[in-house]
């Protein structure tokens, strides 16, 4: 029998990973006076009712980015923040644009979810998008969330650090397979191959306050596991960024389902798709 709910996995104290049907993940986490809901997924369940579940404090919804499967479930609650970079992205997406990113995803998945697009929720009101910026601090109650700006897959990625349980949540700013070239966004200076590395440069600055790296897409497709990212994945990041930007690596030519024709790099536990556009 397919698996008929989101699974819900308790990865630290008071901290939750809900895994969209293998579509993307959030992450719930738990102060004494307020929680912190990392990302809203593609919206194809009620998630205010899972998070009640969880747990009885007020709670605040942020985004890492404002893609589809990140932003799409936004309109299920009052205020989102989210990059202002992002907002036009995030408020673009349309209930028959998540219909096909679920289409796709069920595709990758071998018929372990029972999910279709005709679950998208479709809220009859939208979410009001409010400014977040790198440098902010989300104070929870006895729990302190950094904000940092990471753009290179979108303009406006954001992560976010917990001391308290020494997490690091980046969404999709670094992960096994960075897409900077998604929904054909424009080459920029937050979207091309300098971004992406100075992202991962931030992100492994902060290391030494984090032991377990989250993205935004964990048990992807059919992978069924809740693990962290592997210790060596940012900077195996800046490596590549580093050949591919000084040309002694370039891509294989591929076709994307998310970027469309474009260029896929790799290297040991890295790889990035992109345009040669973005090779600057």
């Amino acid at each position: 029998m397919a698996i008929r709910q989101p699974i819900v996995s308790e990865i630290a104290y008071r901290t939750w990973c809900i895994d969209e049907y293998g579509m993307d993940a959030m992450f719930l986490l738990e102060g004494d006076e307020k929680a912190l809901l990392i990302d809203t997924g593609t919206g194809v369940f009620d998630i205010p009712e899972l998070v009640r579940q969880l747990t009885n404090k007020p709670v605040m919804v942020a985004l890492t980015h404002g893609h589809i499967d990140h932003a799409g479930g936004m309109d299920q609650f009052e205020e989102v923040y989210l990059h202002p970079a992002d907002f036009a992205m995030a408020q673009a997406v349309t209930p028959e644009e998540r219909g096909g990113y679920v289409d796709t995803m069920l595709s990758m998945s071998d018929g372990i979810y029972s999910v279709t697009r005709y679950d998208v929720v479709v809220p009859k009101t939208r979410a009001r998008l409010l400014p977040l910026q790198g440098g902010t601090y989300l104070h929870l109650g006895n729990r302190d969330v950094m904000v940092f700006d990471t753009p290179g897959h979108t303009p406006g990625g954001l992560s976010y650090l917990d001391k308290k349980e020494r997490l690091l949540f980046s969404g999709d700013a670094c992960n096994m397979n960075t897409l900077l070239a998604a929904m054909g966004q424009p080459a920029t200076e937050r979207t091309c191959v300098t971004a992406l590395k100075q992202t991962a440069e931030k992100l492994e600055a902060l290391h030494p306050y984090y032991d377990r790296h989250y993205n935004g897409h964990i048990g992807y497709a059919d992978a069924k596991s809740c693990m962290p990212m592997p210790e060596c994945l940012v900077r195996d990041c800046i490596a590549l960024c580093e050949n591919l930007l000084a040309g002694t690596i370039v891509g294989e030519k591929v076709e994307n389902p998310f970027c469309g024709e474009c260029r896929l790099a790799r290297n040991n536990t890295m790889q990035i798709v992109y345009r040669d556009d973005q090779v600057k």
